[in-house]
């Protein structure tokens, strides 16, 4: 088991993670970062508009394991067929 600090990044705004999480393997850390990022972009950014999110993953050594971007485009207009509307 290692622990895995979880920075967040969304142009300008940077949140350290200085608490961690334990967790069994990079692989688990990756699919933990993938999980807060879906639920940070639910969420309104303190600056009060959108913006592509990323996650640098570090382990217990400070050294940066990964890094996992979610990137977003809202558009207005009609959504193509088959598609979700922002």
């Amino acid at each position: 088991m290692h622990r895995y600090f979880f920075d967040l990044e969304a142009e300008g705004f940077d949140a350290r993670d200085d608490v961690g999480v334990v967790l069994a393997d990079d692989g688990a850390a990756r699919a933990e970062a993938v999980l807060a990022l879906r639920s940070c972009a639910a969420a309104p950014l303190p600056c009060g508009r959108r913006a592509d999110l990323a996650l640098r993953v570090r382990d217990e050594t400070g050294q940066t394991v990964m890094r996992v971007v979610l990137g977003a485009t809202a558009t207005r207009g009609a959504a193509p067929a088959g598609s979700m509307a922002a």
